[in-house]
């Protein structure tokens, strides 16, 4: 699509489609807040203005499309690097939810027309107005700014090169495919549960099963995604996390395909009682009050709660009901909610217990001067903490996670620099792996990286870099 583009020029159209992926979700963001006469919006939407002029001045138009869940501008790919994750998949997310499949700027785009546009299109986050946005935006007289619709763009070349099993990053963009669709769809569920009071359990299901798939074809690319948390959309990604983690350690314990599938569904619904907690307490930087941390010790009941008011009963709901309720109890019996009676977790509920911990462990914390490591994390982890979960369980997540989880800059025997992309279960000390530095200095580019897929066996982890020494961003190369 893109292959008459030299690459010099190929890089200017990604640097400017990211400027202006930046710029259209802060209007999108804008609009839904203010009225398009407010000044923040105006403000908002003179830069984008000015980006369109610039890129007009060498580009015919301006087509932002998404297919398979990537975005690229005039045919060259966006990437999802650290500092516009958040954007991103905020705006996949709603060209999703509008059945957009891409948005064409054309030369003669007017200021007034800008403002329709996005008048229009927030508005259509309604699914009746979205059904009809090419029709208002016509009968709105919008003539340079033209949507393409989703159906148009499923038989590209583009999603064929991308579910081309063959690739050598067929693996990779299969599993960036699955965990951000199920990162956007685990919005959609949290949001309707708050409206509703009850989660959508069929809908869970149904971004469970390609986790459960790809893990089960051994393509642990996606156990490698959970280390990525800097970005807008955590609270989704951390519940995303929490499934694909207790799904590989599932797997790890040899259970069942339908036990890895509600074991999943668990996961994913896991923290929906933190819908009762203000959103000041949940965000607040410093220590907790005794009336707040009250707040936070009845979270697990309100979300056994919540899981309850579905209708119906099955296993799954009663799996995800207790994981609801005891992802905070210990092993050994410590934690919170407090039960008087002789209580002990479920097995699904150790596991995702574990994989809650895990994941949470490595957040962002404003009293860390940096958030841990997914390697520092498990040391804490196989450390004194060990007492509070179930031994086999913390077995399953070093084969599932790796010694070296995914993140981890290592230091090998040969002199190598490499960064840890996924683990590898059939031996946790050969990781996946991308290599950052040669023996000799060099580094390969950046347009074909060197793959360790995994570490070769006369290869051995000499040490541990910490991000004070390397100083890259890890969650840029992994999203990459």
């Amino acid at each position: 699509m893109s292959s008459s583009i030299d690459g010099d020029e190929a890089e200017a159209i990604a640097a400017l489609g990211q400027a202006l992926l930046l710029r259209l979700s802060a209007l999108l963001r804008t609009a839904r807040t203010y009225d398009v006469s407010n000044q923040a919006f105006q403000r908002q939407m003179r830069e984008f203005e000015d980006l369109l002029r610039r890129a007009h001045e060498h580009e015919d138009e301006v087509a932002l499309v998404v297919v398979a869940d990537y975005l690229y501008l005039n045919g060259v790919r966006i990437k999802a690097q650290s500092a516009v994750l958040g954007a991103y998949h905020s705006v996949v997310g709603d060209f999703e939810r509008r059945q957009v499949g891409g948005l064409r700027f054309l030369p003669g785009v007017t200021g007034a027309e800008i403002e329709r546009f996005f008048q229009i299109f927030v508005a259509a986050e309604d699914a009746s107005m979205a059904e009809r946005l090419p029709d208002l935006l016509h009968e709105a007289a919008i003539a340079n700014v033209v949507v393409v619709p989703a159906s148009d763009l499923e038989a590209d070349e583009l999603t064929r090169e991308l579910d081309d099993d063959a690739t050598p990053g067929g693996e990779r963009a299969r599993a960036r495919k699955v965990f951000w669709r199920a990162v956007l769809g685990t919005k959609r569920v949290v949001l309707r549960a708050r409206q509703q009071g009850r989660p959508d359990l069929r809908q869970a299901k149904r971004l469970v099963q390609p986790i459960v798939d790809n893990i089960m074809k051994h393509e642990y690319s996606i156990v490698g995604l959970t280390a990525l948390k800097d970005h807008d959309e955590y609270t989704y990604t951390h519940c995303v996390n929490v499934a694909v983690l207790s799904i590989a350690m599932g797997q790890q314990l040899e259970l069942p395909r339908q036990a890895l599938a509600d074991l999943g569904v668990a996961g994913l619904l896991h923290d929906l009682g933190k819908m009762s907690i203000p959103g000041d307490v949940l965000r607040k930087p410093g220590a907790l009050s005794p009336d707040e941390w009250g707040l936070m010790h009845r979270h697990p009941l309100e979300g056994a709660i919540m899981v309850a008011r579905m209708p119906g009963l099955s296993t799954v709901m009663l799996d995800a009901m207790r994981a609801c309720l005891e992802h905070h109890m210990n092993y050994n019996r410590t934690g919170y909610p407090e039960v008087a009676l002789p209580w002990g977790q479920a097995t699904m509920s150790r596991i995702v217990a574990m994989s809650d911990c895990f994941d949470a462990i490595t957040a962002h914390r404003a009293y860390h001067s940096r958030p841990r490591t997914a390697f520092e994390g498990l040391q804490v982890l196989l450390g004194p903490n060990r007492v509070n979960f179930d031994p086999a369980v913390l077995w399953a997540l070093v084969r599932s996670v790796g010694l070296y989880p995914a993140g981890t800059v290592l230091q090998t025997g040969s002199g190598h620099v490499v960064l840890v992309t996924g683990p590898n279960p059939h031996d946790v000390t050969h990781p996946r792996c991308r290599v950052l530095v040669r023996p000799d200095g060099s580094s390969p580019s950046e347009d074909a990286p060197e793959l360790w897929d995994p570490m070769p066996a006369d290869e051995q982890a000499l040490r541990v870099l910490l991000p004070e020494e390397h100083k890259l961003s890890t969650s840029e190369l992994l999203a990459a």
